[in-house]
C-alpha cells in the first residue's frame, strides 16, 4: 500500500476548516496551545475511533438506522453551543485566566472527543476514503493500524497549526479579552448550529 499516496491525499482535506479544525482555533485562541491539548487529544480519540469503526463497517450500520446517526450528531451540536452560550453570558469572568481553572483537562477532552465523534464529514469521508488503501489480503491487519496511525498524526498536525493560530491571535487581541470572548462564544455556537444543520 502507498503510504505516501495516503498522507498526500488526507493533509489537504483534513486541513481545511471543518467543526473540528474550527474548534482547535477557538480554544486555541481562549486559552493557548498547551491548555488546548486536552481537547486536541480528545479530538484525535474520536477520530481514531471513528476511522476504525468505519473501516469495521459501523457506518454501514449507522446509514441503515439513520436516526442513531441524527442523535449522536445533534447531542454533540448541542453539547457545543452550551459551552459557547456560557462562555458568551459570562460578561467577562471566563476571561483568559479564569477560563483556564473553569476549563479542567478531562472537559477539554470530553469537548473534543464529542464533537469530533459526532462530526458527520468525518464518518461520510472516512467511509468513503479509507477502504481503498486497505489491503484486500489483510484488511484488519498491521496496514489498517499503521493507516490509522497516519491518520491520528496528520489530524494531529492540523488541529495543532489552527490551535497555535488561534494563540497567536489570542496575543494581537490580548487588550480585547471580552471581544474575544464575544468572538470565541460566537464561533462555538455557529459549529453547533452548522453540525445540526449539515
Amino acid at each position: 500500500m502507498n503510504y505516501l499516496l495516503f498522507v498526500v491525499t488526507f493533509f489537504p482535506i483534513s486541513f481545511m476548516p471543518g467543526i473540528n479544525m474550527t474548534l482547535a482555533l477557538s480554544v486555541g485562541m481562549s486559552m493557548g496551545y498547551m491548555r488546548a491539548i486536552p481537547m486536541i487529544l480528545g479530538q484525535l480519540v474520536g477520530v481514531v475511533l471513528v476511522s476504525f469503526l468505519c473501516i469495521l463497517g459501523a457506518a454501514t450500520l449507522l446509514m441503515r438506522y439513520e436516526f442513531v446517526f441524527e442523535m449522536i450528531r445533534i447531542y454533540g451540536a448541542i453539547y457545543i453551543i452550551y459551552f459557547g452560550i456560557m462562555l458568551f453570558f459570562s460578561c467577562g469572568k471566563l476571561s483568559v485566566k479564569s477560563y483556564k481553572g473553569d476549563m479542567n483537562k478531562r472537559t477539554l477532552f470530553t469537548q473534543g472527543l464529542i464533537i469530533s465523534f459526532s462530526n458527520p464529514k468525518a464518518w461520510i469521508f472516512f467511509a468513503a476514503i479509507l477502504p481503498p488503501f486497505l489491503d484486500k489480503q489483510d484488511p484488519f491487519g498491521t496496514g489498517m493500524c499503521l493507516l490509522v496511525f497516519l491518520l491520528a498524526l496528520v489530524e494531529f498536525t492540523c488541529l495543532s497549526i489552527y490551535s497555535l493560530g488561534g494563540a497567536a491571535l489570542k496575543r494581537i487581541l490580548f487588550n480585547h479579552l471580552r471581544m474575544l470572548e464575544i468572538f470565541t462564544a460566537s464561533l462555538m455556537c455557529f459549529i453547533g448550529i452548522w453540525m445540526i444543520l449539515s
